[in-house]
């Protein structure tokens, strides 16, 4: 592939015409999803361990409830954005 490079094309908005409102909405949205996503997973692992309860058992745990979430993610998604509307 001498010579040629290949180029990233999005078919989305031009950035001049993104509504500020839709971009602090995304971040807020984007925010809330991350920490939906990880908090309490997190929670859940660290409680098994500060409680002396086993270390894989709290991961285990914890990786599920992770994944759980993020197959439902989409509509935690939809309900975050209808919120901050």
């Amino acid at each position: 592939m001498q010579g040629r490079q290949s180029r990233l094309v999005f078919a989305s908005q031009r950035l001049e015409t993104v509504d500020p409102d839709m971009v602090i909405r995304g971040f807020w949205v984007s925010t809330a999803l991350a920490l939906i996503l990880t908090l309490p997973s997190i929670g859940i692992f660290l409680g098994f361990w500060y409680n002396g309860a086993s270390l894989l058992i709290g991961a285990l745990i914890g990786f599920g409830l992770h994944f759980v979430l993020l197959a439902i993610s989409e509509k935690i998604s939809l309900i975050l954005s209808n919120l901050f509307d």
